[in-house]
């Protein structure tokens, strides 16, 4: 299998897992929370921030003793063999070919709502321009997502120096302050929302392939994604808390800024909702097409999609955009709702969160790995007991779907001879 360039540092790393990370329910999420748990929605945040911290890193440790572009699927088949590898690469694109779809018609319905037309005609737009960048150059989408990265952030950071000096937050802000506070079931339902946004990072474990210095820029990059990320969402949580907002809790900003300045408040909120979708796809894409790579090396798919041009894994690329435009149209046709695209890839990577924990657990070199993984696997089983039963249906199918191909390739048909993700590996 041909191999890829490394272009990322530290410093592109973490602009790429900001760009994936971020994505269309931060202008969202802190309205709805609110709207679920009033003025308690800020604590609910911090609670998710330190829910997301050891899970964070545990995808550190893994990433940087297995850097890879299999990402989860070749930690798991670390630890579980070829069945771990292949139930890991289904589930995880059997998440994104579902989120990812959902992100862009976000992103499409932000456009509508500003230029007009179809929002499915944007999400296609939005899906075609971030796939024909990644195939351009492996080095040109590195440096765009790390100016993306910078751009971004210093756009949400004007936002929320705009919201910040609209609604003028306070500490107090942050303590709830109702005479009633909603039931436990409430509070259930809205962490499980909120906890949403703190996923991507599983998604950046298929970028460690293509670091310089895995052992040293993974761990970094993530780290200084996180910083960033909490710092942005802490912020706006707080200001979303001091507005108090009655209603337009789907889009709490363009209320809170357009209240403010009117209608170029409320595009200015649109046009940065659309830049942050672009960048979020963007990282996506080059993510999810190295797991696509990575799998067609190791025999779980057609063996031309291992294939590169000058470092570039293009047919890669071509065959994960396909997927996801092929899944914007059925939504546009009303076969899949977007409701049901963000739950099943939600249910996904829970899964795949206790996959990794269960990892370190069995391969642990220190006593305090162990330690970490166990508990990052009781905080899984407790987010998916808050979940419940619906809908594992999917992913129950994904798992099985691994397993039986898993079996096979340990059986007389194996497709190769050398270990998941071994980089001797040739075909």
């Amino acid at each position: 299998m041909a191999d890829l360039h490394k272009p990322l540092t530290a410093w592109r790393g973490a602009g790429m897992m900001v760009n994936i990370v971020l994505g269309a329910g931060l202008l969202t999420l802190p309205g709805l929370a609110y709207e679920m748990v009033g003025s308690s929605a800020f604590l609910v945040w911090l609670a998710c921030a330190a829910l997301a911290a050891p899970l964070l890193a545990v995808f550190a440790i893994l990433g940087r003793r297995w850097p890879a572009s299999g990402g989860l699927a070749t930690i798991l088949a670390r630890g579980f063999g070829d069945a771990g590898y292949a139930v890991g690469t289904l589930l995880f694109l059997g998440a994104v070919l579902l989120g990812l779809p959902a992100i862009a018609m976000t992103g499409g319905h932000y456009m509508a709502t500003a230029f007009g037309g179809p929002a499915a005609a944007h999400a296609l737009g939005l899906l075609v321009a971030a796939t024909a960048t990644n195939m351009i150059s492996s080095r040109l989408a590195a440096r765009v997502n790390a100016w993306l990265a910078a751009g971004l952030v210093a756009a949400l950071v004007v936002l929320l120096a705009a919201g910040w000096a609209v609604t003028g937050p306070t500490l107090a802000d942050a303590v709830p302050v109702e005479t009633e506070l909603p039931g436990l079931g409430a509070y259930g339902a809205v962490l499980m929302m909120v906890f949403f946004a703190f996923t991507g990072w599983e998604l950046a474990a298929s970028l460690g392939g293509e670091f310089g210095t895995p052992r040293r820029d993974i761990p970094l990059a993530m780290a200084g994604s996180f910083a960033v990320v909490l710092a942005l969402y802490l912020g706006l949580a707080l200001v979303v808390n001091a507005a108090a907002l009655g209603d337009g809790f789907e889009a709490p900003f363009a209320a809170i800024i357009g209240g403010a300045f009117g209608l170029k408040g409320t595009l200015a909120v649109s046009v940065v909702s659309v830049v942050l979708i672009f960048a979020n796809l963007l990282g996506a894409i080059w993510a999810v097409s190295r797991m696509v790579y990575a799998a067609a090396g190791e025999g779980l798919m057609p063996a031309a999609l291992s294939a590169t041009v000058r470092g570039v894994p293009r047919q890669a690329i071509a065959v994960t955009g396909a997927a996801l435009i092929a899944v914007v149209i059925a939504n546009w046709s009303g076969v899949l709702e977007l409701g049901t695209l963000l739950t099943l890839a939600g249910q996904n990577f829970l899964l795949l969160y206790a996959g990794a924990a269960a990892v370190l657990v069995k391969l642990a070199r220190k006593r305090r790995e162990s330690a970490l993984g166990l508990f990052c696997l009781v905080l899984v089983v407790g987010v998916m007991t808050l979940r419940g039963p619906g809908g594992l249906a999917y992913p129950v199918a994904l798992i099985l779907a691994g397993l039986v191909l898993g079996h096979f390739r340990n059986g007389t048909g194996a497709w190769l001879t050398t270990p998941v993700g071994d980089s001797s590996a040739t075909k």
